[in-house]
């Protein structure tokens, strides 16, 4: 067999193997206070449960949106979920 045709079944197998892995989902950000719910026993704690890290790494491209949400504002400031976020080593843009 030549190397070319080693090589095109080399590229074929890998496009097989990639093409049939499960891409992770995006979160949902429409419920903020339910995806933020394992950190509510936590605000203003010294530091967050594994579960509050956990669910903000998970959510961290919802932060922005959270920042705007006003059942958030009701329950958490944005220098506290900047806290926790940092407290858990996850680093967001600014809003």
């Amino acid at each position: 067999m030549s190397k070319v045709s080693i090589v095109l079944c080399a590229v074929v197998l890998l496009v097989v193997v990639f093409s049939s892995a499960e891409v992770a989902a995006a979160p949902k950000c429409d419920n903020a206070l339910d995806l933020m719910s394992p950190c509510l026993n936590d605000y203003k704690k010294p530091a967050p449960s594994a579960a509050c890290c956990a669910k903000t790494k998970e959510h961290v491209s919802c932060f922005c949106g959270y920042m705007k949400s006003e059942d958030l504002k009701r329950v958490f400031d944005r220098i506290e979920i900047i806290k926790m976020a940092d407290m858990c080593g996850v680093e967001f843009s600014s809003c």
